[in-house]
């Protein structure tokens, strides 16, 4: 038994594997298989188990009937199954959480992927931030502030829509130094478009509009109108270490610049073919 965990309900668009590809992780992995097919990602698995559902509601079955199990770790990343990210980063970040003393801890997003709130994007001149917000796709929660959300979640509840909004304010959102975002060690959130099946489990269970109809309930029951992303202190990250990652962090922003524009560079595309087409006519 490591001294870490990483918990995910995983099914056919899983990178399970890569999370288990090193003999020398500090962290053991459970797997949920939310499928019919008997035994998928099973062999990634260091404790394994079946249930249909998304990651919480699937958690939460874990910790009912295996507490004392979770109990024994120091942390637990409770992660998508596709997000993306090396064994040694991850490795990083769980020791990060200890050595700071954090009750959560998010890697930052690249831009490669998906980016649902501006502030969980990775930077070039930090190591870490210091932040108000940690969103739920993959954060590693000190175990006991886990478990003390587990002890009052409910399953009635109809989405996690919106409850990375919440928990802060459950563990305390007076604490500024206790929920972080690594942008040493970052990850990608994929894009549905390139994965295989192109949809995610929450999907199947949600609908966008019940989702910000839950987020929205979320936010007014807290007492807000409008959510402020505050970032309170960061730890720079050393020159060099700007210089290196400098040409990573260009073609990100690349990326992200084609990939947000792409409808209107097609459109435009598509305006000027036709346009030769129509000269090409007027011509003949």
């Amino acid at each position: 038994m490591r001294e870490y965990l990483i918990y995910t309900s995983a099914g056919e668009d899983a990178n399970v594997k890569v999370w288990a590809s090193s003999k020398t992780r500090n962290y053991d992995i459970w797997v949920t298989n939310y499928t019919d097919q008997p035994g998928l990602n099973s062999e990634y698995a260091d404790f394994y188990n079946e249930h249909g559902g998304s990651k919480i509601p699937n958690l939460y079955e874990v910790f009912l009937t295996h507490k004392d199990h979770l109990q024994q770790y120091k942390a637990i990343m409770v992660a998508d199954d596709d997000v993306l990210i090396s064994p040694r980063w991850l490795s990083h970040l769980f020791k990060l959480s200890t050595e700071r003393d954090l009750w959560m801890l998010q890697p930052a997003f690249s831009r490669f992927g998906k980016i649902s709130h501006p502030l969980t994007a990775r930077k070039l001149n930090s190591e870490l931030r210091f932040v108000n917000f940690v969103e739920i796709t993959c954060p590693i929660f000190r175990t006991e502030k886990l478990l003390e959300f587990l002890s009052i979640y409910s399953t009635d509840m109809p989405t996690i829509a919106g409850i990375d909004f919440w928990l802060p304010y459950f563990f305390g959102i007076e604490n500024e130094d206790k929920y972080a975002i690594s942008d040493r060690f970052y990850c990608i959130n994929p894009r549905e478009q390139f994965k295989r099946h192109h949809k995610r489990m929450i999907d199947k269970l949600s609908s966008p509009d019940t989702r910000t109809t839950m987020i929205a309930t979320m936010l007014k029951s807290l007492g807000i109108r409008q959510f402020q992303y505050q970032e309170y202190a960061n730890l720079p990250r050393p020159f060099i270490k700007r210089l290196t990652a400098l040409p990573v962090f260009l073609v990100e922003l690349c990326f992200a610049w084609v990939w947000s524009n792409g409808a209107k560079i097609a459109r435009l595309l598509h305006l000027v073919n036709n346009q030769d087409v129509g000269d090409t006519r007027v011509s003949l």
